[in-house]
């Protein structure tokens, strides 16, 4: 399988997944807008072709769907989480290769200048302009065993980027290691890459085990790294940028604010710094971005936790259907083909087992659609009997940063039909309606 973002590219174009934008866009704010309303209407990847200020290209949304998600993995809306999950349980150990010498333009020291980068600006209070699409790689100084992860990164100045880092995170746990042994932690950050690869970063792995095994269990064979310049790391073959620098011992800088998964702010803090020696660029590159709380920023932190989820049904024997984390990944549906009553009580207990940060989970019957809010909605009005189908449970953990205790209880909600009643239950169907294609009824 070809592990480039380029051919990636293309399968979306060949797939009718992506739109190209060619008027000149500016990076500060209407990149992310523009994103914003094509997500929303479209449900498509962006390619920016026409950058102010940039001789690089932008893309974004590179997973901003379900159906992007199903093309990626060859397979159903419903079973793309199934099938990552049957893939991640057979990790694939990366080779390095030779990268070629005319591939990267490659500049070092004071020749550094992180300008070049079209970093965008998505919104009105975040303090700076933040990259947000890199993978980022490192070592752990005792036991030498990769990290991968995303990790937001705010540019300074020409070679300096604010990185957000701290435990219990594994690059904070990893930094802090290195930081008493009073060094600098080298890392390095790939900009640019297939999204099997940010997927595989964005995987809460447990502590010592390698992320790109597990984007190599996602390719079905072994990922392609190529060695950095200046820093003993590799990195994935084909990316479009790579920076290699160190996070700085013992500093400090005050970061943020910068918008967050929630749709919120986070507040001004004390982040780490990470000095910039190198950076290498295809002479076409294309830059990648990601917004935080659209449908690609949540989802990459969303799939794995679906997997988890799935995983606990499944354990449980329960006949599950599909599972969603979305929009917000502290809510949670489930679809079921119900066997007794309780059983949908029994899935919520299974699914807050799985992933203790969920805040609302609901489980539908297998005819309404968990990818569709509204859909979900409707069976909650519908099919749910708020006397006997509630599960409320409190003082229990949940999202860890909660200030204001909001999130440490949950709500699970058994919004399916009675059982063995489906004649007076059964949805309406308009048969030819996944037929229909508007613009054979609007041509004039």
């Amino acid at each position: 399988m070809k592990q480039d973002l380029r051919s990636y590219i293309d399968d979306l174009i060949k797939n009718d997944l992506m739109v190209k934008v060619k008027r000149e866009v500016q990076p500060r704010f209407e990149i992310c807008a523009t994103r914003k309303v094509v997500e929303k209407k479209l449900g498509k990847a962006v390619l920016f072709e026409n950058v102010a200020d940039s001789k690089f290209r932008v893309v974004t949304n590179l997973i901003g769907s379900r159906d992007i998600l199903a093309m990626l993995f060859e397979t159903t809306r419903e079973d793309a989480v199934k099938e990552f999950d049957k893939r991640s349980k057979e990790p694939v150990l990366p080779k390095v290769i030779k990268g070629s010498s005319d591939q990267y333009v490659s500049k070092t020291g004071k020749d550094v200048d992180l300008f070049e980068l079209p970093v965008t600006t998505d919104c009105s209070k975040d303090a700076l302009p933040y990259i947000t699409g890199g993978v980022v790689i490192t070592r752990d100084p005792e036991t030498g065993i990769r990290n991968v992860s995303m990790n937001r990164m705010g540019r300074k100045d020409k070679n300096t980027l604010k990185i957000r880092s701290m435990p219990p995170q594994q690059l904070g746990l990893i930094q802090e290691k290195a930081e008493k042994m009073g060094e600098n932690l080298p890392i390095a950050v790939a900009i640019g890459t297939h999204p099997f690869i940010a997927l595989a970063a964005a995987t809460c792995l447990p502590f010592g085990k390698d992320e790109l095994e597990l984007a190599g269990a996602l390719f079905r064979e072994p990922l392609e790294l190529i060695d950095c310049e200046t820093v003993d790391l590799q990195v994935p073959a084909h990316s479009e940028v790579i920076l290699e620098g160190e996070m700085l011992a013992n500093v400090r800088e005050e970061e943020g604010p910068y918008n967050d998964i929630f749709q919120f702010y986070i507040p001004v803090m004390r982040n780490h710094v990470f000095k910039v020696n190198c950076i290498r660029y295809k002479k076409d590159a294309i830059y990648q971005t990601v917004h935080s709380s659209d449908f690609e920023g949540v989802f990459l932190s969303a799939f794995s936790h679906e997997a988890e989820v799935y995983n606990a049904l499944k354990n449980a024997n329960i006949d599950v259907k599909a599972v969603s984390l979305m929009p917000m990944l502290l809510n949670c549906a489930i679809s079921i083909e119900k066997k007794f009553e309780g059983e949908p009580k029994r899935a919520i207990s299974a699914a807050f087992g799985a992933f203790s940060w969920l805040k609302l989970c609901v489980v539908v019957d297998p005819d309404v659609d968990v990818f569709d809010i509204g859909d979900v909605w409707w069976a909650m009005a519908t099919r749910a009997s708020y006397r006997k189908g509630l599960m409320h449970i409190t003082d229990i953990q949940g999202w860890p940063r909660d200030p204001f205790d909001l999130h440490q209880s949950k709500l699970g909600i058994d919004a399916t039909a009675p059982l063995n009643q489906w004649n007076e239950f059964e949805r309406k169907i308009i048969p030819g309606v996944s037929e229909v294609k508007l613009e054979d009824y609007l041509q004039e």
